[in-house]
């Protein structure tokens, strides 16, 4: 019985989601891009990518509290002041998009290319500068990293997920081979993010969602021409990230 109540309780909780969720995207969400349009025209593209920044931020962190959750930030100040750099992230659910918003910094994101089909949410995510992949087309990933290396001139920050993919137990897997070559051949500073605790919000193929409590731990910059390839860089990054869950996890244990 206790089973059927938290399926239900997680049902509603879900359905309040949504349409919390749709209400802010189609009528906030509309009145910001339009916002945004006039602030293009009167003062140019810059001011209007900062105000729509403002506003993703603004609502990473209203994401959580709506969710009536719990987040914990530990080294807030090892966030550089300015770009570029990129941020390496593990990934545990779709809550970990707004929380790096919310939390981080308002960056674009390395992702697949149907997030940007999505009404007026894919129109933000192209507007805070994401790289979008086909996986369907065998140039879509030589474009992705030109596009990856032009933040090295324009000063922005990105945000990368080296999974690939959600993890499913919450444990942080293999970086993909390859995923940190950009900030390695460039030398742009990385940023490792540990998240803790969104896999409890809601875990990959459910539609599910529920409160949780979510532990932020922001890593100190690593420069990545300290490290003789980009295998080491990447292994390196990859341990610095799953040492903090490895660590939370024998905490609870305990």
């Amino acid at each position: 019985m206790k089973k059927i109540w938290q399926a239900i309780k997680g049902i509603i909780f879900s359905i309040w989601l949504f349409l919390g969720f749709v209400g802010v995207v189609i009528f906030y969400g509309s009145y910001v891009l339009i916002k945004a349009k006039i602030l293009e025209k009167r003062k140019g593209e810059e001011a209007s990518r900062r105000y729509i920044r403002e506003v993703v931020s603004w609502f990473g962190r209203a994401t959580f509290s709506f969710l009536w959750s719990e987040v914990t930030v530990y080294g807030k100040e090892n966030i550089p002041e300015e770009g570029p750099f990129v941020i390496v992230s593990n990934h545990q659910s779709i809550f970990d998009i707004p929380l790096i918003l919310g939390y981080v910094y308002p960056s674009g994101f390395i992702a697949k290319k149907e997030l940007s089909k999505i009404p007026l949410l894919g129109t933000f995510i192209k507007k805070l500068g994401s790289i979008l992949i086909d996986r369907d087309s065998p140039t879509s990933g030589a474009i992705a990293l030109k596009n990856f290396a032009k933040i090295t001139q324009t000063g922005d920050v990105i945000t990368v997920f080296p999974e690939g993919t959600r993890s499913e137990d919450g444990k942080v897997h293999e970086f993909k081979k390859g995923s940190l070559l950009v900030p390695y051949r460039y030398n742009i500073k990385i940023l490792p993010v540990t998240i803790d605790g969104t896999i409890n919000m809601n875990k990959k193929g459910s539609i599910l969602i529920k409160p949780g409590k979510v532990k932020l731990y922001i890593h100190e910059v690593i420069e990545p021409k300290k490290f003789s390839s980009e295998e080491e860089l990447r292994k390196y990054v990859q341990n610095v990230i799953s040492q903090t869950i490895n660590q939370d996890t024998l905490v609870r244990a305990g």
